[in-house]
């Protein structure tokens, strides 16, 4: 298949809340809506993706990067993490750019890394890629891929669990049991965990006693960037 045409697709930006215990802001995930300019219609940000072509991938995380770097302060007064998703595509141009030691976007925003990275397996006789580096997160944790692996090499400070995963646990008797040993291992390797696929009340009440970080889904509205900081 050729590759994408960005001229093809419109593309904004949402912000997807992650809410703490208390329903306190703790942090946002910037994602693409992208939709097909000759069809109105939306179109899968998986598949687009996977479509498109390095340096097209890169020009979307740099408007991405731009529009974050334009509310920079409202991130920082409110204590807010702001993350992006990367792909092996543009993994080494964060690098490059984005890490520099005195970076002004130090702290505030983060970046996360799927389970299928093939960055998580690295080469033999060197170091893991992201080993305890707090701006990297490890985003669909149990989707059936590198799982612990990654977690264990790397030491990621910050997980994300798949919603299929989460979804799977609630639906089986002793779910509720499996699913508080995977975050008490977690909370106590230091590990802040973000449980995704959080749609329903239900949702929310069944994890309600076990150590999560923060909380993420579809139970609550995703917002523009002027929606969000007029939110807060």
């Amino acid at each position: 298949m050729s590759p994408l045409q960005l001229a093809n697709f419109s593309i904004n930006f949402v912000f997807q809340p992650m809410f703490g215990k208390t329903g306190e802001l703790l942090a946002v995930e910037c994602l693409s809506r992208i939709t097909a300019n000759h069809q109105g219609t939306a179109i899968s940000p998986e598949f687009f993706f996977q479509n498109v072509t390095p340096a097209m991938s890169i020009d979307i995380l740099k408007a991405q990067i731009a529009l974050i770097e334009s509310y920079r302060d409202w991130f920082i007064r409110h204590n807010v993490i702001v993350t992006v998703n990367i792909d092996d595509k543009s993994l080494d141009f964060v690098n490059a750019h984005y890490l520099s030691e005195g970076h002004p976007f130090a702290g505030f925003i983060h970046f996360e890394v799927n389970e299928s990275s093939d960055s998580l397996v690295p080469e033999p006789n060197q170091a893991p890629v992201f080993h305890k580096q707090r701006t990297f997160w490890l985003d669909d944790f149990g989707s059936g891929l590198s799982g612990f692996s990654a977690f264990f090499d790397n030491q990621f400070r910050y997980i994300k669990i798949d919603r299929f995963l989460f979804w799977n646990f609630m639906s089986k008797p002793g779910g509720s049991q499996l699913m508080g040993a995977l975050l008490n291992f977690f909370s106590l390797n230091n590990c802040n965990v973000v449980v995704e696929g959080i749609e329903t009340d239900q949702h929310e009440k069944w994890l309600s006693e076990m150590p999560y970080y923060a909380l993420q889904g579809k139970l609550w509205k995703e917002l523009t960037i002027e929606e969000l900081c007029c939110a807060a």
